[in-house]
């Protein structure tokens, strides 16, 4: 019979403490990440070879506006967008949308506001 540990810490290692506000930033953070994941995997699949020629730092642009976009997205909207929808001239607007948010030659209200213009577009219908 093997003894139960009542203390586990006491023998084996365990996690520091966390507070229940860290835990809850990780996970919105882990959702987060997961849902632009998800979302760049149907994009590239839906391009097929023309994937090809967007590059990785492209490819981060784009990531940085699918966050950027998940944000400010409730989760019934975020659902409703249809990634496989999106031309290969959706996307490079996407990614150009990014570089001059990062750049500073676009605010970060218009950035939204065109993203939204663009997922509108795309919606799936209901």
């Amino acid at each position: 019979m093997v003894p139960t540990l009542l203390y586990p810490c006491d023998t084996l290692p365990c996690m520091p403490d966390v507070k229940r506000d860290e835990v809850g930033r990780r996970v919105f953070l882990l959702k987060q990440q997961r849902s632009v994941e998800g979302a760049i995997a149907i994009i590239r699949s839906a391009q097929g070879k023309k994937w090809n020629d967007i590059s990785e730092e492209d490819v981060g642009s784009l990531r940085q506006m699918l966050e950027e976009l998940w944000m400010q997205a409730d989760r019934e909207t975020w659902k409703s967008y249809s990634f496989s929808r999106l031309t290969l001239n959706d996307i490079r607007v996407i990614i150009q949308i990014g570089y001059s948010l990062k750049n500073g030659m676009l605010t970060k209200k218009d950035a939204q506001n065109q993203l939204s213009e663009i997922f509108g577009r795309t919606t799936s219908e209901k």
